[in-house]
């Protein structure tokens, strides 16, 4: 994981090598930290050894004292300067392999304190391989150093102390006592060689177990760690994605609301005051026509006309408390009031009515009461009707409206034109669209039919 930019970010697999150039993996720092302290620390201690006494006197391959020094010395700084330089960083990722000379790199200076340093500082560097083998070739290269590590362990354990000598011998009084009848122990061998001999491998054996116990235990808590801590920051990545994408989709969320809100304060002027406003303009219309020739019918007109004023202001009223509160809507109640101003002495309005509408929801009621208003007035203002013919089925899955005029028809095929030009039209099928809904027209010469159906499960508005 690397931050760039203030963004958290996984890199890929084929970019790695070019990414990790200025950044190291997760797990290689916690790799690195504990090599260059555990190498730091060997180098202080050979120094130190080397000062006051030596640091090959139990050394594996006998070699002058200053020749081991020098090894020993150059062969850890070597380790030192390969984790200080990075070398194979990248493979401790499973997308990286890691390469044979970067495992040499590591090998070869300590097999160098192995055979020339004291036995104690290669058990301590021996935890640093293993360790490189378990998290950068693998589980299973780990494995097998560590055994590779015992089994020559238990080898010298049963074998002389030094098993080649080159250059001169060791100073007298450097080296270890020679031992008393310590041979590699036969079947019919001395009991005391034997015994001794099976103490020193048991020794040997036990403590190299430990080191490779607690090795590994530290190899699995590493790398358990880094992928811990790559799955929280890939987590806390996603997380800030998710912000994103959650206070982008409020956003859009609440201008679609906005919009809607405004469609539907559109839909409700249009259905509720300009109904009014319809047919207060219709009763005008006739008490001027009867002015002269029906003073009584004209004075019914336009006492009509206020009585319409009137129900518009109560709509008005009810529309901006809605806005405040949530009111009951009644659909009986509001289909009586409709149906009353609607029927007058040249229109007779007759209503069937099958099924309980207290099944449906107020929203389906609602929209089946703004249909049925918005062809109402349509007729009042087009058709030039003396009857129309209202039929509501509640049915058990959806409710079915049938609004009949014996009026003037239109022409249908103009019906796209005016549903484009015509906001009542485009209102109706934005409301039956809201509930799942379905509008048809047909109209001949002298009549005209408006069907919809509203189901009464809701589904996904559609949008």
């Amino acid at each position: 994981m690397l931050r760039s930019n203030g963004m958290t970010r996984l890199f890929k697999p084929e970019t790695l090598r070019a990414e990790y150039a200025d950044a190291l993996p997760l797990l290689y720092q916690r790799y690195r930290f504990i090599a260059l302290a555990t190498c730091g620390a060997v180098l202080l201690a050979g120094l130190t050894d080397g000062l006051i006494g030596g640091v090959g006197p139990n050394s594996l391959l006998a070699a002058p004292e200053t020749l081991r020094f020098v090894l020993f010395v150059v062969a850890v700084a070597s380790l030192i300067s390969v984790e200080g330089l990075r070398v194979g960083a990248a493979s401790f990722t499973p997308e990286v392999p890691a390469k044979p000379s970067h495992v040499l790199l590591r090998l070869v200076p300590y097999l160098i304190v192995f055979a020339f340093g004291d036995p104690i500082y290669s058990q301590i560097l021996f935890l640093i391989l293993c360790l490189y083998a378990y998290l950068a070739v693998g589980k299973t290269a780990g494995y097998l150093v560590g055994a590779a590590g015992l089994a020559v362990t238990l080898s010298i354990a049963v074998a002389p102390n030094t098993l080649q000598s080159f250059g001169p011998p060791p100073s007298p009084g450097l080296g270890p006592p020679p031992d008393q009848g310590l041979g590699p122990p036969t079947a019919f061998g001395e009991p005391f060689s034997f015994l001794t001999s099976l103490g020193r491998l048991v020794d040997r054996g036990f403590s190299v177990l430990v080191i490779l116990f607690f090795t590994f235990l530290l190899a699995r808590a590493l790398a358990r760690d880094a992928e811990d801590q790559v799955k929280l920051e890939t987590l806390h990545a996603s997380l800030e994605t998710s912000h994103r994408e959650l206070r982008a989709s409020t956003e859009r969320i609440a201008e679609f609301a906005a919009t809607e809100e405004r469609n539907r304060l559109a839909r409700d002027i249009h259905d509720s005051l300009g109904h009014h406003l319809a047919a207060i303009n219709i009763q005008l219309q006739k008490a001027s026509a009867y002015k002269e020739r029906d003073p009584e019918r004209a004075g019914d007109a336009v006492k009509q006309a206020q009585r319409t004023v009137q129900d518009a202001l109560k709509d008005v009223r009810e529309s901006v408390g809605s806005l405040r509160k949530s009111a009951p809507f009644s659909f009986e109640d509001a289909l009586d009031g409709l149906l009353a101003r609607m029927q007058h002495g040249s229109l007779k309005v007759n209503l069937h009515q099958t099924g309980d509408s207290r099944r449906y929801s107020n929203l389906v009621l609602m929209t089946l009461y703004r249909v049925i208003q918005e062809g109402m007035t349509n007729v009042h203002k087009h058709a030039d009707a003396s009857e129309v013919c209202l039929a509501l089925d509640f049915g058990p899955d959806q409710v079915r409206l049938n609004l009949s005029d014996n009026g003037s028809g239109f022409d249908v095929t103009d019906w796209q034109a005016k549903q484009a030009s015509g906001f009542g039209l485009v209102g109706l099928q934005e409301r039956l669209g809201l509930v799942g809904g379905k509008l048809t027209l047909r109209s001949w010469a002298q009549a005209t039919t408006l069907t919809a159906t509203i189901p009464k499960r809701q589904t996904q508005p559609r949008r």
